[in-house]
């Protein structure tokens, strides 16, 4: 904060109440080793920004070199005992303000509604009047947090174009049916081939089992089938081999076995009786030839007697007859049972046939019940999610007080200051509290590495107004008095703050999100503050803070 001795000081006060780095009227003044006096903010400024940082009053004297250090540094009551009694004037621009220094430096260094601040926001850096953070951090903050008009969700301005491109609620047109205003997350639901409701949707060939690859709109189906019937039925001829290939393993192996030891005993049966056929064949068709030959010889010969070799040969020729009319019978039997065995063999095969096709059914039910099983289990999932957010919610209100006062403790301090150190998790919030059953819904947000213009240096404290659920009957904008208290837990010396709120902030507005912009103290209390040894602001990894609202003139 800039301030400058009035008139009157300049004229019987020399340099020494004016700091070395910033030049600006002292501010809780330390005396450094070589007799140069610094603001205690503008000194852990220097010291923490460079290796060796140099005090520029000896730089300007050109006398020796001295390097600062904080263990060689100490306050300086003596020149604040004179500071108290000075008249002094604030030299922000178009700020008009004077008046003694204690008034300076407790009220208005800190509260100047001209002075030049960081913005609060991270990542914007914007350098403004304090008077015009409010409508900064509404309107134009480019880091400040805006709702998506669609889904709703809480983002920063320069993340809403990022956000537009992946919003689920965002509208876009179809592709294919050219539709309009379909959020995103509905499209895969209209472009779905089976369940989808686009005109044009692509749906998978009826083929696609067999091998066909082609997605084609919901009415090109029988264009598409005539085009391909070539692809098809190639596609269908191979589906057909590879059936056949794979036809041999089968689920119910036992079955198969027994089918096949089947199929080759009637193989070989049939095999026997083909020979034996063909032998059978084979000997009519050599008594046939005995026959004729006997018979010729019979009629030629003129050697026999004709009574006696007439007589022998029609015994000889009738035991022919009878062997080759037994034969025929034979094979008249080896045909009907050929024929028999002929059919058993086809009725295995279908029997086959059917096995491999139930296997299929069977493999099919299967992977429709692991489907199922995996939706059921993710409903369980989602049912888990649940029911931990509503412990969460119970907790919270057990936790919450209704008297407008809160005492927040803080457990695991240090690995949370080890997070906001290094970026990870630089700010969390305090359970929500009430003014009272029916009133005010609020809560607090710490950065424990600071933020805006105590980024670095101090613990930032903010009051969150909430959306409650009586809002509707309660007084806007939020007006109460707040106060902040970290608490000393050797009871010597409580850190305490306290404002009023700006009524034209919007961070005191009903609330329309589930929360209005924090807004409070980022210069609360200074870090080197929390390792002190005379105090216990931090005891065995726990702190207390402490948030207070005024409730004696709510309605």
């Amino acid at each position: 904060m800039a301030g400058s001795l009035s008139d009157e000081a300049d004229s019987r006060l020399r340099s020494k109440y004016k700091c070395n780095e910033c030049r600006n009227i002292l501010r809780t003044p330390v005396q450094t080793e070589c007799g140069h006096r610094f603001c205690n903010l503008c000194f852990e400024t220097a010291i923490s920004n460079e290796e060796q940082p140099r005090c520029k009053g000896c730089l300007d004297e050109d006398s020796t070199n001295t390097i600062l250090s904080k263990n060689e540094s100490f306050s300086d009551r003596a020149i604040l005992r004179e500071l108290r009694n000075i008249s002094v004037q604030c030299q922000n621009a178009k700020c008009q303000w004077s008046g003694n220094y204690i008034e300076y430096d407790e009220i208005h260094a800190d509260s100047c509604p001209f002075h030049k601040i960081s913005c609060t926001n991270k990542g914007c850096g914007e350098i403004i009047c304090r008077i015009d953070l409010d409508e900064h951090l509404t309107d134009r903050c480019g880091m400040r947090k805006v709702p998506c008009q669609y889904c709703e969700t809480n983002l920063k301005h320069t993340e809403m174009k990022t956000h537009l491109e992946v919003c689920s609620k965002y509208p876009i047109t179809c592709k294919y049916c050219n539709r309009p205003a379909i959020a995103r997350a509905e499209m895969t639901r209209h472009i779905d081939a089976e369940n989808g409701d686009c005109e044009k949707r692509l749906v998978p060939c009826k083929y696609k089992d067999l091998g066909c690859n082609h997605m084609v709109e919901i009415d090109q189906t029988q264009k598409h089938d005539s085009k391909n019937a070539t692809e098809h039925l190639s596609c269908l001829l191979l589906a057909v081999t590879r059936l056949s290939e794979t036809a041999e393993d089968i689920h119910d192996q036992r079955r198969c076995d027994d089918l096949k030891v089947a199929i080759a005993k009637h193989e070989r049966q049939l095999s026997g009786l083909v020979q034996a056929i063909e032998t059978l064949q084979a000997d009519i068709k050599k008594e046939k030839e005995d026959i004729k030959a006997r018979q010729s010889m019979v009629a030629n010969s003129s050697q026999f007697s004709v009574s006696g070799n007439v007589q022998q040969y029609e015994k000889v020729t009738e035991k022919l007859k009878n062997t080759l009319t037994i034969l025929e019978t034979k094979l008249v039997t080896y045909e009907g049972v050929l024929s028999v065995l002929k059919n058993q063999l086809e009725q295995n095969l279908t029997a086959l046939r059917n096995l491999e096709s139930g296997r299929r059914q069977d493999r099919e039910l299967i992977e429709s019940l692991e489907r199922k099983i995996k939706a059921q289990d993710r409903i369980i999932a989602m049912k888990d999610i649940a029911l931990a957010e509503q412990d969460l919610r119970i907790q919270s209100l057990e936790l919450a007080s209704y008297d407008g006062s809160h005492v927040w403790k803080i457990s695991d301090f240090s690995r949370k200051r080890r997070d906001a150190l290094s970026g990870r998790n630089v700010s969390f919030y305090s359970p929500c509290f009430y003014t009272s059953y029916h009133g005010y819904k609020m809560c607090a947000r710490v950065y424990l590495n600071g933020d805006g213009m105590g980024k670095g240096n101090h613990v930032s404290l903010f009051f969150v107004v909430m959306r409650g659920e009586y809002d509707a009957l309660l007084r806007w904008p939020f007006r109460q008095k707040v106060t902040f208290t970290w608490i000393d837990q050797n009871n010597r010396e409580h850190v305490v703050d306290a404002f009023r709120p700006d009524p034209t902030s919007s961070s005191f507005r009903r609330p329309v999100n589930d929360m209005n912009i924090a807004s409070g103290c980022p210069l609360f209390m200074p870090l080197s503050l929390l390792d002190s040894p005379r105090h216990a602001y931090v005891k065995d990894d726990i702190a207390f803070l402490k948030i207070s609202v005024d409730t004696t003139d709510i309605a």
